[in-house]
Parts: C-alpha cells; sequence; structure tokens
C-alpha cells in the first residue's frame, strides 16, 4: 500500500526508512559485561519481537502490511525470572496455566530466579518456562538466535520509532550474549521523551493511557477511506506489534503538534 502522509515526512526527516518495534523481555539475572537495569544486577534481551516497516520511494510512503512477530527462546545457561502472563502473547489457556503459577510463588515474579526462590520452588519455574515456550502462538513464531542478524540489517537502515531505550538496549545485549555484532539504527525517536507532557495531559506516561488519551487529535490519514490505525496492527496492549502501532501513532501527534 502506498500513501502520504505530511507529519510522517516530517517524523523522517532524510531517512527512507521507518521502523517501528516493540519487545517484550526475558529479565536476565548478573548484568556483568551487559547493558543492565538501574539498580538491579539484571538486564534484558528480547523474549517476544515485534513491529513493521515503511519505505519511501519518492515522495509516498509504502507499507507492506506485514508486520513481523517473532519469539526467543530463554537463553542457554542464564538465570531468567518468571514470565507473567500480562506480559506475553499467549493463549487463554496459556494465561490461566501462568496466572495459576504465579500466585504459588514466594516472590514477585519479576524477582523469581532459580537464584533468589527457595529450592522447593525451582520446579514452579522451571515449569512455567516450559509453559509459555510451548504456548502453540509462541512456539509458531520461534526464531534462532542468529535471526536478530537479518533482523539488524533493516534496523540499522531505519529510523526507529520507540518508547524508551530498553529495546534498544535489549538487542545490544542479545548480540553480547551470542557474540554478534551490535549495529545501531541509522536514527532514533523516542517517545518517551514527551513522558512529562504525557503525565500532565493524559494523567499518565504508560503508552496504552496515552494513546487512548490522544487517539481522537492524532494527524494519521492517509487517503479519503484510510488512517494508518486503519491498517496497522492493533489488537491487545503488550502484543508487541500493537505496542509498535501505537508508539508510531503517538509519535504522529508529537510532531504534528510541534508543527501547527
Amino acid at each position: 500500500m502506498k500513501f502520504k502522509n505530511k507529519y510522517l515526512d516530517i517524523l523522517a526527516g532524510e531517512h527512507k526508512q521507518i521502523m517501528a518495534f516493540d519487545c517484550e523481555f526475558w529479565r536476565v539475572a548478573e548484568s556483568a559485561g551487559f547493558i543492565g537495569i538501574p539498580d538491579t544486577d539484571e538486564f534484558f534481551i528480547p523474549r517476544e519481537l515485534g513491529g513493521f516497516v515503511f519505505n519511501k520511494v519518492g515522495d509516498e510512503w509504502e507499507y507492506n502490511q506485514k508486520p513481523f512477530f517473532v519469539t526467543f527462546t530463554n537463553p542457554r545457561g542464564y538465570d531468567v525470572s518468571f514470565v507473567s502472563s500480562q506480559f506475553a502473547t499467549v493463549s487463554d489457556k496459556t494465561v490461566e496455566e501462568l496466572d495459576q503459577y504465579q500466585s504459588l510463588l514466594q516472590l514477585e515474579w519479576s524477582k523469581s530466579f532459580l537464584k533468589t526462590l527457595p529450592n522447593e520452588q525451582h520446579t514452579i519455574l522451571k515449569d512455567s518456562l516450559k509453559i509459555y515456550n510451548s504456548d502453540a502462538h509462541i512456539k509458531k513464531n520461534h526464531k534462532p538466535p542468529a535471526w536478530i542478524k537479518q533482523f539488524l540489517e533493516v534496523y540499522s537502515k531505519s529510523l526507529v520509532v520507540v518508547k524508551g531505550q530498553f529495546d534498544l538496549y535489549s538487542l545490544d545485549n542479545m548480540c553480547r550474549i551470542h557474540g554478534y555484532t551490535y549495529k545501531p539504527p541509522a536514527g532514533v525517536y523516542d517517545i518517551a521523551e514527551w513522558n512529562l507532557q504525557s503525565r500532565k495531559r493524559c494523567g499518565t506516561a504508560k503508552l496504552e493511557g496515552t494513546y487512548d488519551c490522544i487517539s481522537r487529535n492524532i494527524k494519521d490519514r492517509i487517503n479519503d477511506r484510510y488512517r494508518l490505525r486503519d491498517i496497522l496492527p492493533m489488537d491487545r496492549a503488550h502484543e508487541p506489534t500493537t505496542d509498535a502501532s501505537m508508539t508510531l501513532l503517538v509519535a504522529l501527534y508529537i510532531i504534528a503538534s510541534k508543527n501547527k
């Protein structure tokens, strides 16, 4: 599909390719040698990764209507935390099972590692990871770690649109785990820089709350029939392709508000 949008042009600047993406993470223990999570000894790598790419040809944008969504198993030899169903693109059955396991944990899910849980709870964590990785949707979209090298070829040529820097850091960390060369993006537009304004206007800086607050005023019209939100994946919050869509749409709102 080809289309034009003034604010997408302004967002892109001189870039001819825009990638919006989002990750849900494996939370990994022992951050030495990695880009860590502040105030912890932990770091992130991608667990679920989804988004889409726009390419500019002449004065028009092209969208192939094929968002990408891939998953990665937890890395061997590393201690990862429990996976909360709230941040997992899984079936209702898997949600129910993960929630049941989570209710048994003696610690908060994000603090539940093999090294922190008592020995008698190790089976709970191990079994829950098997349940998550065996979910039909997750399993169908599994990719080997080397897939990230293919992703980085596109990523490194794109203006990437994200909320926060952890998505970028997680990719770098994944490269460090597997000995791959990390290639930074051609440019970054981070909507988290608008968090203060979002709190003032919307009472929250969370992505879904911000999007719901400003959605009526987003300048995403691409022709007489469609808006970008009509052609982008918009299924549910914390599904990476949906979060990538909301991130791009919030970015367009910010750009439009600065260019009235």
